[in-house]
């Protein structure tokens, strides 16, 4: 059956209920085995209830605009039977059948609301069809990493340190079950294993793991940007030329950065961008298999005079852009972050709006790079002797060069726990370290 629209939400049914106490009824006969009909085409769900006491009850739903009825004799409207349909509908498509025709006794029940004033009734298209059995497919996955998790916290980590088949066999699992980036995820985790401080990475990306999967569980109750995001979080790929049909956001765009990688034999280039007047950060991934070349060629230090279309996400941070050109404007620099306290509070916060955030890009103001020598480690520190740990890169050593041991402004991702630098602005240019 096609998915629920996403207007419908476990917020939205709480306001219809006309009280708790309904609701929670309700949520009863969402687990119970005595429904003897489940049926809907996307467009109206109907079912018949029976008691223990052999007393049946029908109820149908029109969706849009919500209409409730039911055979039933309670005084509380919608009933709980009409609740419990659309509860089942949000969270239980696998046990619903697909019938493109009203029977004769939902008819009944919804007099003349039943043409009228509903939709009419259409049968599936391909392409829902098609994104209705991805999601089923999908629920599946989910449900055996929700097993295999549940599994590992009764077992520990320990026994799958040297266990690389288990972790290859669940990954190619929730490759088969379109959860590509959870598979991807799992490569990753299993790689930490190799870190002198595995327990606490591989802990804390096992608790993404199921932060993940609680998430997905009740996806129905998430507003239509939360849900989106997390598509893309398990591997569902919005398609670029729908993102291009989204508003955009104009402005001179600086290329602050960029770095490359390779991973499972696809080179991936990350490019960062600022606007000028919005201060928006915007990410653009491109991609290129074997020897091919990445299709744009971006600067760092050049500006761009364009548009920008956003991918969902809390906050909005990787774009692709509508329409762009060179620009030989002076682009004025924008606000940079002058105390190192000011990073940690704002990464709080973008983690507090989505929880499936891994970096955060940042622009800081001041600071001066230090190698610690005793620690063999580098670290940023601020004004006021705050300091930030570098994450290991062959780009440290050229911005403690660039700084001559001098405050400096530096751009880079941060990630909770440490900074990784990618360009340094000096003397009103932008190096790539």
């Amino acid at each position: 059956m096609a998915h629920s629209p996403l207007s419908w939400s476990y917020e939205r049914l709480l306001q219809l209920a006309p009280d708790a106490s309904s609701l929670e009824q309700a949520r009863r006969l969402f687990f119970a085995k005595r429904w003897q009909t489940l049926e809907g085409n996307g467009h109206y769900l109907w079912g018949e209830y029976e008691t223990a006491y052999g007393q049946r009850s029908s109820a149908v739903v029109r969706l849009e605009p919500p209409l409730f009825r039911c055979s039933c004799k309670s005084p509380r409207r919608p009933c709980k039977h009409a609740l419990a349909l659309v509860l089942l509908f949000l969270n239980r498509n696998e046990v619903w059948t697909v019938r493109e025709e009203l029977p004769d006794w939902t008819v009944k029940l919804l007099g003349n609301h039943s043409s009228s004033s509903g939709p009419a009734i259409k049968p599936s298209s391909p392409d829902a069809l098609k994104q209705e059995k991805r999601i089923q497919l999908m629920d599946q996955g989910v449900g055996e990493l929700d097993k295999w998790l549940r599994q590992l916290a009764r077992l520990g980590l320990a026994h799958l340190a040297n266990a690389p088949e288990e972790w290859e066999t669940l990954a190619a699992r929730m490759v088969d079950a379109k959860l590509g980036s959870i598979a991807r995820r799992l490569r990753i985790c299993h790689g930490l294993f190799q870190q002198e401080d595995w327990v606490e990475e591989v802990t804390a990306e096992i608790g993404r793991l199921y932060l993940f999967v609680r998430a997905w569980q009740r996806k129905s109750t998430l507003e239509p940007d939360q849900k989106r995001e997390l598509l893309q979080v398990a591997g569902w790929n919005l398609r670029k030329d729908r993102i291009l049909l989204e508003p955009g956001v104009q402005d001179n765009w600086l290329v602050l950065g960029l770095t490359t990688g390779v991973e499972e034999k696809l080179r991936y280039r990350r490019t960062w961008f600022r606007g000028e007047k919005t201060g928006k950060y915007a990410l653009l991934l491109d991609f290129a298999f074997g020897n091919q070349g990445f299709e744009d060629q971006w600067v760092t230090g050049s500006v761009l005079k364009g548009t920008l279309a956003y991918y969902p996400g809390q906050p909005k941070i990787r774009a692709v852009f509508k329409t762009y050109h060179s620009s030989r404007d002076p682009y004025e620099a924008t606000a940079a972050y002058a105390l190192l306290g000011e990073v940690q509070t704002s990464y709080a916060q973008a983690l507090g709006a989505s929880p499936w955030l891994l970096s955060f890009p940042m622009l800081i103001d001041e600071v001066t790079p230090i190698y610690r020598q005793e620690e063999d480690k580098f670290v940023l520190v601020d004004a006021e002797k705050a300091y930030l740990k570098l994450k290991s890169a062959e780009g440290n050593w050229k911005l403690l060069a660039l700084s001559g041991g001098q405050p400096i402004t530096c751009f880079g991702e941060y990630d909770g726990q440490s900074f990784f630098p990618i360009s340094a602005l000096n003397n009103g240019r932008v190096i790539l370290l």
